[in-house]
């Protein structure tokens, strides 16, 4: 055998041959000592995919590149690792395959702690789940609103997670969309967890203030018996009311609750029962108030609406939709907070946006002004021992930092329930 057919042959096997360089002459004669062979490694590929609105697991999977025939088998050994049927919007997924174009690996991160691989073995695919290593910090953040409280918690070095927990506590007394001010603070007592030295996620908020237009907002978490974490102001009233102040979190108020407005696509004046948010299309609304579907359907002004019947006589609409979430239909039972569409500009609309609506027995009430039915206090032992933790974790929220390691598992002993696990 010639050496060009021995070179040649070495490739073709998966293996790579040291020779003589081009130009020069050999040192000798070749022999197994003036020949390295190496093998070649196989190539793999990779994909990432996060789970979008109104995904289910097979569509994440189906875009990772699993065969539609085998989507039942890899579904099945994820479901005892994975609530199936209620996985989180973003969840992130990565695959891996072999030089063959066969799916093998895909490891999926349904949150901070924890990983499901799912791995194929012959014919089976298995599925287990596994602990990831996090270490949690307790720290007080602060910062002071200049332009927005995304910009105040970007300037504070932390991400845009703070400010939506902030928007979350304090959702049903401030309006996010037009009450923030400069001059405004915030402060909160959150853990921070990392990963190698890397932020990868914050724990639940454990204490926070807002003080803006004069008004001072505190939110304290308290567990109950059966561990249940609600907020509380320092008075120890339920933060939670009736109607949340906005149907979205962030959004800009374009038209507001009028009895003679110039219609922009009419050109006429006539009544506005209802106020405008300005927002791309896609962006999630929020039922204001728990209550049952009345109405899912499309008119030619209104575009695609959704109606809620709610206690004590209130009716929330949700107007100019793109699209209603999966789910939502008439009958159905909605949770305040929950996602019920998203913002479009369907109907007489000059543009992206969300008219809302409320009425009560049949009268149009303006929102921006709607005031929810109370919901009682704490009180006897509850109130007692919320004053007493109350006391311990607002005076943190003075000093910007982490919190001493000592009074961080103190808190942690003495209240478990309103640490993340």
């Amino acid at each position: 055998m010639r050496l060009s057919d021995a070179v040649f042959t070495g490739l073709a096997a998966g293996l790579v041959v040291s020779v003589a360089v081009a130009g020069r002459p050999a040192a000798g004669p070749l022999t197994s000592a003036s020949v390295s062979v190496v093998p070649l490694p196989l190539s793999t590929f990779g994909r990432h995919a996060t789970l979008g609105h109104g995904e289910n697991l097979a569509e994440l999977l189906r875009r990772l590149g699993v065969p539609p025939a085998e989507l039942p088998t890899w579904i099945a050994a994820a479901a005892p690792h994975l609530r199936v049927r209620a996985l989180p919007v973003g969840l992130e997924a990565f695959a891996t395959g072999d030089h063959h174009g066969v799916l093998r690996v895909v490891r999926m991160l349904p949150d901070v702690r924890h990983a499901v691989i799912l791995e194929r073995c012959g014919d089976t695919v298995t599925g287990r789940r596994e602990v990831l290593p996090v270490e949690a910090e307790l720290v007080v953040v602060r910062g002071v609103v200049v332009s927005s409280l995304f910009a105040a918690v970007t300037a504070a070095g932390e991400g845009d997670e703070v400010a939506l927990a902030l928007a979350d506590l304090f959702q049903w007394d401030i309006d996010f969309h037009r009450e923030v001010q400069p001059g405004d603070t915030f402060a909160l007592l959150v853990e921070r967890l990392c990963r190698d030295g890397r932020r990868v996620a914050y724990g639940r908020v454990v204490a926070a203030e807002y003080v803006g237009g004069g008004r001072r907002h505190v939110a304290v978490a308290f567990a109950d018996a059966k561990g249940r974490v609600e907020y509380f102001d320092a008075a120890g009233r339920p933060l939670e009311k009736q109607f949340l102040r906005a149907p979205l979190r962030f959004s800009r108020v374009s038209s507001r609750f009028s009895a003679s407005r110039l219609h922009p696509v009419l050109g006429r004046r006539m009544p506005h029962w209802g106020v405008d948010y300005a927002a791309p299309v896609g962006t999630p609304v929020m039922a204001t108030a728990a209550g049952v579907v009345s109405f899912v359907g499309t008119t030619p002004g209104a575009g695609l609406t959704v109606e809620l019947a709610h206690r004590n006589g209130y009716t929330t609409g949700y107007l100019h939709l793109s699209q209603v979430a999966r789910g939502v239909a008439v009958g159905a039972r909605v949770e305040q907070g929950q996602v019920i569409g998203f913002v479009g500009s369907s109907g007489l609309s000059t543009g992206p946006h969300l008219d809302y609506r409320v009425r009560r027995h049949g009268s149009y009430v303006n929102p921006l002004r709607l005031v929810g039915e109370p919901v009682e206090p704490l009180a006897g032992g509850r109130l007692v021992r919320f004053r007493r933790w109350a006391a311990e974790v607002l005076p943190l929220l003075g000093e910007e930092g982490a919190v001493g390691e000592a009074v961080a598992t103190a808190l942690r002993q003495a209240a478990p329930g309103c640490f993340d696990g």
